[in-house]
């Protein structure tokens, strides 16, 4: 996730993390707040960038008004836990304690029934401060390997409230947690997530942009093109290189799900882009320096996600649960672990990320200094 602040290049002050817009904000404790939402936010998809955020909640909010409520719930929720148990300072303005409640708020209000109620709005707000202290301890235990626990704890809190709440008589749940759906996967799977009943021809270059799109929209829970769009966007304002790879990233997944014949309607409203957009963008430039084989590695990375997909999904069918973005924690923390094996690829340290440019920058900068014999260390601009 990204710590560091990065500023500067063609987008002047909204390019990077906006490391100058973070300095003004900190003095006014309101409007600080308020960017470790929205840097939050943008944490979902590793830019650290409020710009970021806040792109993606406009879309969020374009796709459903109690989407985007219920979102905002869980990221409030979530980071303030996070500063009442005093949790690292530079972590919560990072955001880092906000991206888990984000997707806490937004998965519950599509699987519990019905929007706008307020014992959901409190099952939000208990399961968002959850996923707090879930990072808190997760972020502890991964230390071991210098990973980060990704979306996991979003995972675990949210699947653990759904298991409990099949039992609960004041946590009624939507249709799309159903343990009696037991049928085909294929057909299955599309229940998964805000799939509308939206069909589409997947064998046409006009379906494949809606697979596309669809599938960067519905890491947030959305199913919208105009919300995927407003993503990529707030992506290519903190980086070029990102919003590049979420893209292939995506359309690998779709790929992937029509070399395995999975079901056109679960592909067009993509379902089987979402994890593996996330998992791209993270090899390809985050945790690693972009080279060839980091790029050829993301795409690896992609193409592995989108199976984990079909098989977790399968897997949790007669439970009638979602497979959230297990398959892009468990496909992604595979592909960064493997970091110490080899020497081919340039990893970049958890506390070191900001921007794949800045990397980028980063390395040659070092790589130039090691050929004068200076041996001067580089800082971010």
């Amino acid at each position: 996730m990204s710590l560091r602040p990065n500023g500067g290049g063609a987008l002047g002050m909204l390019n990077g993390t906006m490391p100058r817009w973070q300095e003004r904000v900190e003095a006014n404790p309101v409007a600080d707040f308020v960017d470790y939402c929205l840097r939050g936010v943008g944490q979902v998809v590793f830019m650290n960038n409020p710009v970021t955020g806040l792109l993606i909640l406009v879309g969020m909010f374009i796709a459903s008004t109690w989407l985007g409520t219920a979102a905002i719930i869980g990221l409030v929720v979530s980071t303030l836990v996070g500063i009442l148990l005093g949790m690292d300072r530079a972590l919560i303005r990072a955001g880092l304690f906000g991206f888990n409640g984000i997707l806490v708020g937004a998965g519950l209000s599509l699987f519990l029934a019905p929007e706008w109620d307020w014992v959901v709005i409190v099952w939000i707000v208990l399961v968002s401060g959850f996923s707090s202290i879930l990072m808190a301890t997760l972020a502890t235990l991964f230390a071991t390997w210098n990973v980060p626990p990704f979306t996991l704890p979003f995972n675990f809190a949210t699947l653990i409230f759904l298991v409990a709440a099949l039992q609960l008589a004041n946590g009624q749940l939507g249709p799309l947690v159903n343990p009696d759906a037991v049928g085909a996967v294929g057909a299955e799977i599309e229940t998964t997530l805000r799939a509308t009943e939206t069909g589409g021809d997947v064998g046409n270059l006009e379906g494949w942009a809606n697979a596309v799109m669809r599938g960067i929209s519905q890491l947030f829970f959305a199913n919208s093109l105009v919300a995927g769009s407003l993503i990529i966007v707030g992506i290519a304002v903190a980086s070029r290189i990102a919003a590049g790879f979420a893209l292939v990233g995506s359309a690998v997944g779709m790929l992937t799900g029509l070399a395995l014949g999975a079901d056109g309607v679960a592909i067009y409203n993509g379902l089987w882009g979402f994890n593996s957009f996330d998992a791209c963008l993270a090899i390809g430039g985050v945790f690693y320096v972009l080279t060839y084989r980091s790029a050829a590695l993301a795409v690896a990375c992609a193409v592995a996600t989108a199976v984990l997909f079909g098989a977790i999904a399968a897997f949790l069918v007669p439970w009638g649960l979602p497979a959230l973005t297990l398959p892009f924690c468990f496909g992604t923390l595979a592909f960064t672990i493997m970091k110490y094996t080899t020497k081919k690829l340039i990893p970049v340290e958890p506390e070191d990320i900001t921007t794949p440019e800045e990397h980028l920058r980063r390395h040659r900068a070092a790589k130039a200094a090691a050929r004068d014999g200076s041996g001067a260390q580089t800082q971010p601009a």
